[in-house]
């Protein structure tokens, strides 16, 4: 693929070995870097393991690759070693939170928005991710369509909506109400 975009396109990589069975290996990295040095940018680490995570900071982010973390409870630890920020399926709904994580990486300000936004990850996990999103969304503009699910997902139960929100309720975030 990198050979036939012919440059001018930098890519990130995305490491997700729960959906792939194959994770990305620092080596992986290594090599794909040697081979294309101008062609990537960085990755998205969704294993959920921080020992992962740190192994691409300490091995490429001095030298610019950026490392994002896909679970939002990893944010600041990976900020505090050179990690470049999130991206995460949450972040359509705690995106204030971790913007205070990352305004406020080196001191205390930082620490209590990562328990938030730690307390809205767990929410947000506490039932199906995405219909539990869609759900969230769906409170918070008022608008039913949102609820709308895609095969292989299934709309949560009345029983998961209340959990989720009661979850995220004890969160202290509030959603902002849509225009």
């Amino acid at each position: 693929m990198i050979e036939r975009v012919g440059g001018g396109i930098l890519f990130y990589l995305y490491n997700f070995p729960q959906q792939s069975a194959i994770p990305f290996s620092v080596d992986f990295f290594a090599r794909l870097l040697k081979k294309y040095p101008t062609a990537f940018k960085g990755v998205k680490d969704s294993s959920g393991n921080f020992e992962n995570g740190k192994s691409y900071v300490d091995a490429f982010a001095r030298d610019g690759f950026e490392v994002y973390a896909g679970d939002d409870t990893l944010l600041l630890p990976l900020l505090k070693l050179g990690g470049a920020g999130c991206i995460t399926a949450a972040g359509n709904m705690n995106s204030a939170a971790a913007a205070k994580v990352y305004a406020n990486a080196d001191n205390a300000a930082g620490e209590a928005a990562a328990v938030t936004l730690a307390t809205t990850r767990k929410a947000a996990i506490s039932v199906p991710l995405i219909p539990g999103l869609k759900a969230m969304k769906a409170r918070q503009t008022g608008d039913a369509g949102w609820l709308n699910i895609r095969p292989p997902h299934l709309k949560l139960s009345a029983e998961q909506q209340a959990k989720l929100f009661a979850a995220w309720d004890a969160s202290g975030i509030e959603l902002p109400k849509a225009a």
